[in-house]
């Protein structure tokens, strides 16, 4: 009899322990993975997030959302990829964005968007990568400006009497000649910017938040025509910010 209430006795001990076991705190929890939606019929596989900032695919087929674009001078339209099957083999999905006008001087005209988010930190990226689908050597160029926040006040203020000029914050640019047909990816590292107008800002690349800085504020991208009095006609898709 004794040897059994020492049985049950200590079977009641290994049950206690396992219950409390069973009952302590929950394993770390691990951060969710966040994922990049692909165009529609994208092949490859979903991006990480930390590797790519994706800026628009135009998939929504509005220049409103999922990213609001401004846009002036030229004609900007979203339309299908179903014909625009030259060139590299990319995931483009099924929208572009269609970019075509008349030059007064070379410049047609361009659109913007506003980048910068509360506690949203784009300063490990260093590149920015777009699909552009070119109809040939007069295709055109396409300009990237980039603004970045120097006067602490998450805002760009322009000089409208000298081409909307910015009065306090950096502008950088970089200059894409589009002499191909069909489509191709062309990825800019940071460090090809070229600061246009030096004297005006820090003339340094803070695309971090610190001091009240909106950081990286916005981009513009402005369609020049290779002729005083040209054209342009070129579509563009998968604009991103990328960590190389």
């Amino acid at each position: 009899m004794k040897r059994l209430t020492v049985l049950i006795a200590l079977f009641a001990l290994i049950a206690t322990s396992g219950l409390v076991y069973a009952m302590g705190g929950p394993s770390p929890e691990k951060k969710a993975e966040t994922k990049v939606e692909q165009p529609k019929g994208a092949d490859k596989p979903v991006v990480m997030a930390e590797k790519i900032f994706p800026i628009d695919n135009f998939e929504s087929g509005s220049l409103k959302a999922p990213r609001d674009w401004w846009v002036f001078d030229v004609k900007a339209e979203i339309v299908s990829t179903d014909l625009l099957k030259a060139g590299e083999k990319l995931d483009v999905g099924s929208k572009s964005l269609a970019l075509s006008g008349a030059a007064t001087s070379f410049y047609v005209g361009g659109l913007g968007t506003y980048l910068a988010k509360e506690g949203q930190d784009l300063s490990k990226y260093n590149a920015i990568q777009v699909d552009i689908y070119g109809s040939g050597t007069d295709s055109g160029s396409l300009k990237l400006e980039l603004y970045d926040d120097d006067n602490g006040n998450w805002q760009i203020e322009q000089d409208k009497t000298r081409n909307f000029a910015p009065l306090y914050d950096d502008k950088w640019g970089y200059e894409v000649k589009i002499d191909w047909a069909g489509w191709k990816r062309v990825t800019i590292p940071m460090e090809n910017f070229v600061d246009e107008n030096p004297s005006v800002g820090d003339d340094i690349w803070n695309p971090q938040q610190n001091n009240n800085s909106g950081g990286s504020l916005q981009l513009q991208l402005i369609s020049i025509a290779t002729k005083s009095k040209g054209k342009v006609a070129f579509d563009l898709d998968n604009i991103a910010l990328l960590t190389e």
